[in-house]
């Protein structure tokens, strides 16, 4: 039960960490000032805003990434990789040593061997982190720099009183972006405050020691959903229990008798847990789930109910699968067959189908990205139906159709085929059956687990490929300012990224308190507003506008924010169409004391913009027809310019989560990273006529065909409008989007 962590050598590594770096900025290893906002702002700009997804190491990349930078930068880097290391015990002290000496090296400086936050504090380390700690080392460093960046700046007082308050520091870095998510939160938090925070790395396991150790009776929903900040609070007030139980200040939960006792809750969940995972087994045991598409735009779904097939193409060339030994084989057939240079999806998909799919699994067919068409249950092995052209490879199964196609919220899967393996795919699994009960099917099978109504910033950043700070400072200056104008390229997601603004500002998924509208120049006062209309009996009546309707809808539901989203929001002839609401929509001018008469209304019912509307427009900045947006409207709304994702992180991560090959998610980031470039530099374009990265968001397959489809069909023909008076160099840039 003693766990002699006061003792440990680590701890005292980690205070002289905090004293020296955390509070004064200064270093673990030399006397430069290393932890400084300067240093780390050159480590976001230039490691993790412009990540490098080759095939090299950490290490590799992180030497290239930095080999302009400073000394102070490139030491900074090591103590960086010092203070990731700290607290792991499954990381050898040499490997360790090596790997922050590398870094170190970068700078020419000699590096302190010698030093006693070295040998010994890297052998002992506190924590077995888990694979997943170690081989999320990119994402790991990253949420340590950008909370260091934020760190830095906060004034010198500030920073002491957060130190002398182990919840205050906690509250705060989880604040940082990705700070409910990364392992780090926990390391630094036991480094910091070990008779606070127990040395334990994942939430996980901490709900799992208060589900069987606390006295008190909690719901498993309950302990679920709770914050990690009250998680932590609940295990402190459990170990200050069993240290009076066992007389001694040290709780080790990781050796028994503790640890056999919440261990057995997190490895064998109890059947009332009601989890997604827990849903899964109980509706479909053992039996695996494959998701598939009845080829493009769902063409053969009336086959396959009507012949009670379940069927898969690709080139008929390749003929019966049974003539193979291995996806090797396949996959050189597809070669041989001209199907493309790595076909890693196709070859995969028909071995698949071919070996693993089983009699017994069960099917969710659906049609692009998101829309559901029913599920199945396969019933026979496979045969080679050489009678059907395109989709020769085929198997027996029931279908059971949904009366009309349901909208999954999020998105399911590009690939023709796709083993939905457990846990990724449980909440879109729940999610999927529960659009189909709600039709009617099967309603007897027990329902998934109920989802949280509340809509939040972790909600909305899925697949918006923007980080949690900028989506924050959009959120903040909409809420703040009432008016909010998102510019940008074509194909960056503004509309996209509009709609989890509203939802998140509403703090729900509320379509009934969002409308849109679309300006153009013949948009008029009459429409938005209020104006004279023709009736039926052939006279004229006072009709309120778009706008106005919207108004008179919030101010029946005060306590509710409603958000007006307006597109190509700057072709209109703003100050025409605004009239005298551009006075009324300031924020400090809503509510009735500023209330006016409209043009064409009431001079007794004067009209005001309630305070629970916001307006959020949507500019294209590479719109050559356009005059300068309206000096009076500028005034009036926060401007955010979004930007293409094509060098973000988050974008090529979410390729390769829907299962495009990682060769073709190289060269896409790559080659439209230097189009950018190239365009940007251009004094005839700019920023501004970027190509955005929604160009290669996939609703089906993503192969090589696909990707010189949206070339020829939508990007070549932008390049040369673009160029249009040098079409040699439009030709250029198509072909070295080819390569």
């Amino acid at each position: 039960m003693i766990h002699t962590v006061e003792t440990s050598p680590v701890l005292k590594a980690a205070e002289y960490w905090k004293e020296r770096c955390l509070l004064n900025g200064g270093s673990v290893f030399c006397d430069l000032p290393l932890w400084t906002y300067e240093n780390f702002e050159v480590i976001r700009k230039q490691v993790i805003e412009k990540p490098d997804w080759g095939t090299q190491t950490f290490d590799e990349k992180l030497k290239l990434q930095l080999s302009s930078a400073s000394i102070e930068v490139q030491c900074l880097s090591a103590e960086v990789r010092w203070l990731y290391y700290l607290i792991a015990a499954n990381v050898s002290g040499s490997t360790k040593l090596e790997r922050i000496k590398a870094a170190w090296n970068l700078s020419g400086r000699n590096f302190p061997d010698d030093h006693w936050t070295l040998s010994e504090v890297l052998e002992k380390g506190l924590v077995n982190t888990g694979p997943g700690f170690l081989a999320g080392v990119w994402a790991e460093i990253s949420f340590i720099v950008i909370s260091m960046c934020n760190w830095t700046q906060l004034p010198q007082d500030e920073r002491t009183t957060l130190l002398n308050d182990p919840w205050e520091f906690a509250i705060w870095l989880e604040s940082q972006p990705e700070g409910k998510k990364r392992q780090f939160r926990h390391a630094l938090l036991h480094l910091l405050y070990p008779s606070v925070f127990i040395d334990c790395m994942s939430h996980k396991y901490k709900r799992s020691i208060v589900k069987a150790l606390d006295t008190e009776t909690l719901d498993s929903s309950e302990i679920a959903t709770m914050e990690l900040i009250d998680l932590d609070k609940r295990v402190k007030k459990i170990t200050e229990r069993l240290q009076k139980q066992y007389s001694t200040q040290h709780i080790d939960y990781f050796h028994s008798p503790l640890r056999e006792r919440w261990l057995e809750t997190t490895e064998t969940p109890s059947d009332d847990e009601n989890s997604e995972e827990d849903w899964y087994r109980k509706r479909f045991g053992d039996a695996k789930m494959w998701v598939i598409a009845p080829g493009a735009e769902a063409r053969y779904w009336k086959d396959f109910q009507k012949t009670g097939h379940v069927r898969i193409g690709y080139d008929r060339s390749v003929g019966n699968l049974e003539d193979y030994k291995s996806r090797a084989d396949i996959r050189q057939k597809l070669i041989d067959c001209g199907v493309g240079k790595n076909p890693t999806n196709q070859s995969l998909a028909l071995w698949q189908f071919f070996q693993e799919i089983k009699p017994g699994d069960f099917l969710l067919a659906k049609q692009g990205r998101k829309k559901l068409l029913g599920w199945g249950k396969v019933t026979g092995t496979y045969f080679y139906d050489s009678h059907k052209k395109e989709c020769p490879h085929s198997r027996t199964a029931e279908w059971y159709p949904l009366e009309k196609p349901k909208l999954h919220d999020s998105a399911i899967g590009i690939k023709t085929l796709t083993y939905a393996k457990l846990p990724d795919w449980n909440d879109r699994l729940a999610n999927a059956f529960d659009l189909m009960d709600e039709a009617g099917i099967e309603k007897n099978d027990p329902i998934p687990p109920p989802k949280d109504e509340s809509y939040n910033i972790e909600q909305a950043l899925k697949g918006l490929f923007l980080d949690q700070i900028q989506f924050q400072r959009i959120l903040n200056a909409l809420a703040t300012r009432k008016n909010l104008i998102l510019q940008g390229p074509p194909g960056v997601g503004k509309t996209f990224i509009a709609k989890r603004l509203a939802y998140c500002l509403m703090r729900r998924e509320d379509s009934s308190c969002v409308d849109m509208v679309q300006f153009h120049q013949s948009y008029a006062y009459e429409d938005f507003v209020q104006g004279w209309r023709p009736t039926e009996a052939g006279g004229f009546t006072i009709r309120d506008g778009v706008f106005l309707q919207f108004c008179q809808r919030a101010t029946t539901d005060p306590n509710s924010p409603y958000v007006f989203i307006i597109d190509e929001i700057n072709r209109g002839n703003l100050s025409r169409i605004f009239g005298e609401l551009l006075m009324l929509i300031e924020a400090d001018k809503r509510g009735p004391e500023y209330a006016v008469a409209l043009t064409y209304g009431d001079p007794a019912n004067p009209f005001n913009v309630p305070d629970n509307v916001y307006i959020l427009g949507l500019m294209n900045t590479a719109d050559r027809s356009l005059a300068m947006v309206d000096y009076a409207l500028r005034r009036r709304f926060a401007f955010e310019t979004l930007e293409p994702a094509f060098g973000k992180r988050e974008f090529r991560e979410y390729l390769l989560k829907v299962e495009v090959d990682s060769a073709l998610v190289d060269r896409i980031c790559t080659n439209f990273s230097i189009l950018n470039d190239k365009i940007s530099e251009d004094k005839d374009l700019g920023k501004g006529f970027q190509i955005g990265h929604s160009y290669f968001v996939p609703e089906e397959d993503a192969d090589e065909k696909w990707y010189e489809n949206i070339l020829e069909t939508q990007i070549a023909p932008l390049l040369r409008e673009y160029w249009f008076d040098r079409p040699a160099q439009a030709k250029e840039c198509i072909e070295n989007l080819k390569k």
